[in-house]
């Protein structure tokens, strides 16, 4: 039995700097399935194939897909690749006919009937590893794939999704399937090469307006101190991995975890750096002490909004003192910061959008990233904007847009170029404060850096 799976091709706008800044992460839910069935169906031949990753043209992506002849292929669907991944799966059924090929992914989860109409022959919903494996053990059976727990074959089908995988029970990505030295973190994302990302928990039990959890869902799992260490022991013993970028959507949600996690590294004689993401409410100084002791160079926070008017929409649960005590612990811990902030949330105006930048400069973190809001089709976000006539695109227009540096949502009394200039200005005063840009500049690192960053932006403006 063969088995393709499918990252599809995507692109940023002309305003996203992040487009032409070398961001490239490896697709860890595609190699966990391709692990999951190389552990399960002994003798499986299976091959991954990551579009944007390789860089490849149509014409070589054909060729590769030709001389594998994949018996069933698993195609990934988000936001922003809707028709990519519709004419990735078309381009696979006219080159090797008869192979089944399947959605999955946010979107595919979200709107199944979207990808079943466009011509795929099933979609996976939520996680893909036990549906995926065991639909691949029933087409090598020559048995119908209808009824599968998870799987949806026709328009309108309602299946129930099978329990979640115990973490620890999940085999290390098959990362030997791809070319790992392709992969770059973006900006001020890395320090040491190669890097590898990880991600070592699923679910969130946080409710923010803006976020899609169609795939993984409210429930948090992750995986244990023990099981994350073997991973990281792979990496940097089978591909010479320095660094590591945890890619959870909240790190720290489990506090005990990464303190049991930070001891077990202290211990080892891993020489690893690493960074995360997570929220200012779930850090405190002994934590970020603990995990600066164990390799941790850079914490990106999920601030989001910067006013209590804009965290109230967001469904945030914090405020401006949170964040800024947050951002201040890190730093007097060593560890660098990172603050993501949404633009254009509604219920914003141009006013109020100048007013949360002023709040921004008082959190002060060393990094900003600016984002428009993105309305994910299953999200409040989507649902409130969509309600108030706020929405700049369609609905078919969003299935090929997943680019945050773009406004799509409208905001009253703004045009669209005054929201990008906004967005720009943004930086631009952030970055060029005299006291945090003179800080920067003092090191060899952080000269290296802003020398970096610098030159994406300006091939922004």
């Amino acid at each position: 039995m063969k088995v393709l799976l499918v990252n599809p091709p995507h692109s940023f706008s002309p305003e996203n700097p992040l487009g032409r800044a070398g961001l490239s992460l490896p697709p860890l839910g595609l190699l966990g399935i391709a692990a999951f069935l190389r552990r399960e169906i002994p003798g499986v031949e299976l091959k991954v194939i990551d579009w944007p990753g390789a860089k490849l043209t149509r014409q070589a992506f054909a060729r590769e897909v030709s001389a594998f002849a994949p018996d069933a292929a698993g195609v990934s669907v988000y936001a922003g690749t809707f028709s990519a991944s519709v004419s990735t799966a078309a381009l696979i059924k006219r080159l090797v006919p008869g192979c089944y090929v399947t959605a999955g992914g946010h979107h595919a989860t979200s709107r199944p009937d979207s990808c079943l109409e466009k011509g795929f022959d099933a979609v996976v919903l939520g996680e893909g590893e036990r549906t995926f494996c065991e639909l691949v053990k029933r087409l090598a059976g020559g048995q119908a794939p209808a009824g599968l727990p998870g799987l949806v074959t026709s328009p309108g089908e309602t299946v129930a999704r099978p329990q979640p995988l115990d973490m620890d029970a999940l085999p290390f990505p098959a990362r030997d399937l791809l070319d790992m030295s392709v992969y770059r973190p973006a900006l001020f994302g890395y320090r040491r090469l190669p890097v590898a990302s990880m991600v070592t928990s699923r679910g969130c039990p946080y409710s923010c307006g803006f976020c899609s959890k169609s795939v993984f869902g409210s429930v948090y799992r992750a995986q244990s101190p023990a099981r994350v260490l073997a991973e990281m022991k792979e990496l940097s013993e089978k591909y010479g991995v320095r660094e590591i970028t945890f890619q959870d959507d909240t790190f720290t949600a489990d506090r005990r975890r990464v303190m049991e996690l930070c001891a077990l590294l202290k211990e080892s004689d891993l020489d690893l750096t690493w960074s995360c993401m997570t929220r200012v409410d779930l850090v405190d100084p002994e934590l970020l002490a603990a995990m600066k002791g164990a390799g941790c160079f850079s914490a990106a926070f999920g601030i989001d909004g910067a006013g209590d008017g804009s965290w109230g929409l967001m469904g945030k649960g914090f405020g401006l003192e949170k964040a800024k005590a947050a951002a201040a612990a890190a730093r007097a811990a060593g560890i660098e910061t990172r603050g993501y902030y949404i633009l254009g949330y509604p219920g914003e105006t141009l006013p109020s959008m100048r007013a949360s930048l002023a709040r921004v400069l008082e959190i002060n973190t060393d990094h900003v990233f600016f984002a428009f809001a993105h309305p994910f089709v299953d999200t409040e976000l989507y649902r409130a904007a969509k309600e108030k006539g706020l929405l700049e695109l369609s609905d078919e227009e969003l299935l090929e847009n997943h680019d945050n540096a773009a406004p799509l949502i409208k905001v009253p009394g703004a045009s669209r170029a005054e929201l990008v200039r906004f967005c720009k200005r943004a930086y631009l005063k952030y970055y060029l404060r005299p006291g945090p840009l003179l800080r920067r500049l003092a090191t060899p690192r952080g000269l290296a850096g802003s020398l970096r960053a610098a030159l994406y932006f300006l091939r922004w403006y």
